[in-house]
């Protein structure tokens, strides 16, 4: 009897219980049913105004001679040629500093720094650029290049390392603090795997050569990206050729456009010359040449179009398809001598750059690669370094004609046609500047006898605009 009534009252407890636990559920089901008072607050918020950072660049100074060290076991690096600097753009000119390398030796006039200061509200306008000539007996040519604003991010299409090819990563660090920088290398092969390229620290105002061979060696085209924490750095490429004991040029490779699926290289310069007289790296048998490099994760569809500058007939396309993560180089061949803009039409973002090839009885062979440009818009300064044949070209793809002003060096308008391009001479170095560059896609190339470079003009930054701040 006292075992059934204990098993009355377990049974009375959990049915009680689970009763509680419904009449809860259905409680708490109802609360939840039923309408929550909002509580609505305005978040007070204040108009600020950035003040704009300072403009700086970095130049990447004399050309270096690479040489077998025979006291060590390895290289030793010397400078081979002094650069001339120009540097301006704002109502002041900028500050300048030299930049030390511990990794060479014999430089009489380092690399040099630039920094114009941001005055209120207005961003600074800087644009700096150097130009060299190498005679020497494993260096030979010109090669001029902007320099460069730093930044954390870069992509530098040129270089080789194989046989007579020579190839030197130049990492610039105008700032004050330490720059780590990690070098993510592509060939014709695909994907480099090199650790040396990994955690490379640039010192503060100093500068760090890498020479290319060490970490990809072999490889016939190569694409480099450089990328960096802690602090920002410019990188350039210095790419020396030589066959047998004749050297056969020298260019800086600045940085390219950031990858894109439009592409557009301004004046590229083609000299018909080197179809008949023998090859550099820029092409076989000196035929010009697109390097590109698909980094959009899968093979990219490429439609390229090579359009005369002068606009005076429509250009040639011609579609293709480039693996992705593999430097690939498509032939330009079939073109009369002269200057050409070439665009890139990619279903996946895309690097590139276009190499030509000059020579000329008595004075040698050079090369260079045309890099992509970006669109410029606003205040604009566009540095004009000393060298042969100077010549500023513009790009316009929109659908209306641009007329635009240039004052500085030289005082000049130019009427861009839509759709097309145009250039101009250029009768005095120095830096030239605009109110608005109005989306224009801009360049700078040098042609002479047996001389040829060439760089594209940056951007000079975004004005400071108002940014609303909410407090909590």
């Amino acid at each position: 009897m006292a075992t059934n009534n204990l098993a009355a009252r377990i049974g009375g407890r959990a049915i009680a219980g689970l009763a509680g636990l419904a009449a809860s559920a259905c409680v708490v089901g109802a609360a939840l049913s039923l309408p929550v008072a909002g509580v609505h607050t305005t978040p007070t918020a204040r108009t600020v105004t950035p003040v704009p950072a300072s403009a700086s660049a970095a130049c990447p100074g004399p050309l270096l001679s690479l040489a077998s060290d025979t006291g060590t076991a390895g290289t030793s690096l010397s400078a081979a040629s002094a650069p001339a600097v120009v540097a301006g753009g704002g109502a002041q000119a900028p500050s300048a500093s030299s930049l030390s390398a511990p990794d060479v030796h014999g430089a009489a006039t380092p690399a040099q720094a630039f920094e114009q200061p941001a005055r209120g509200a207005e961003t600074p306008v800087l644009a700096a650029a150097q130009s060299s000539t190498a005679a020497t007996s494993d260096l030979s040519g010109f090669a001029a290049t902007a320099c460069a604003a730093p930044d954390y991010d870069s992509w530098l299409v040129g270089g080789a390392t194989d046989l007579g090819s020579t190839t030197l990563v130049v990492l610039s660090n105008p700032g004050d603090v330490a720059a780590t920088v990690d070098l993510d290398i592509y060939s014709e092969q695909g994907p480099v795997v090199a650790n040396g390229g990994r955690g490379i620290v640039v010192a503060p105002h100093q500068q760090t050569v890498v020479p290319l061979a060490g970490l990809a060696p072999n490889a016939s085209a190569t694409v480099v990206h450089v990328t960096s924490t802690g602090a920002t750095v410019t990188a350039h490429l210095q790419e020396s050729q030589i066959t047998g004991l004749t050297p056969q040029g020298v260019d800086w490779v600045a940085p390219t456009a950031a990858p894109a699926d439009h592409v557009v290289i301004p004046g590229a310069v083609v000299d018909t010359t080197m179809l008949t007289s023998g090859g550099s790296d820029a092409g076989d048998g000196g035929v010009p040449v697109l390097r590109v490099l698909p980094v959009g994760g899968k093979d990219a569809k490429l439609t390229v179009s090579v359009r005369p500058e002068s606009g005076a007939k429509a250009g040639d396309a011609q579609t293709a398809t480039a693996s992705h993560g593999v430097v690939s180089e498509i032939p330009l061949d079939r073109l009369a001598a002269g200057t050409y803009t070439v665009t890139v039409d990619s279903d996946v973002p895309v690097v590139a750059a276009v190499g030509t090839s000059t020579t000329a009885a008595g004075k040698g062979t050079d090369f260079t690669w045309y890099a992509a440009a970006r669109s410029l818009t606003g205040p604009t300064a566009i540095p004009v370094a000393d060298g042969p044949g100077r010549t500023l070209h513009l790009v316009n793809t929109s659908g209306s004609d641009i007329l635009v002003k240039f004052t500085g060096a030289s005082t000049l308008s130019v009427k861009v046609p839509a759709g097309g391009a145009a250039s101009q001479p250029i009768g005095a170095s120095g830096v030239l500047t605009t109110d608005d560059a109005q989306g224009l896609f801009a360049s700078v190339s040098y042609a002479g006898a047996g001389q040829l470079s060439s760089y594209v003009v940056y951007p000079t930054g975004a004005a400071a605009s108002a940014l609303a701040v909410y407090r909590r």
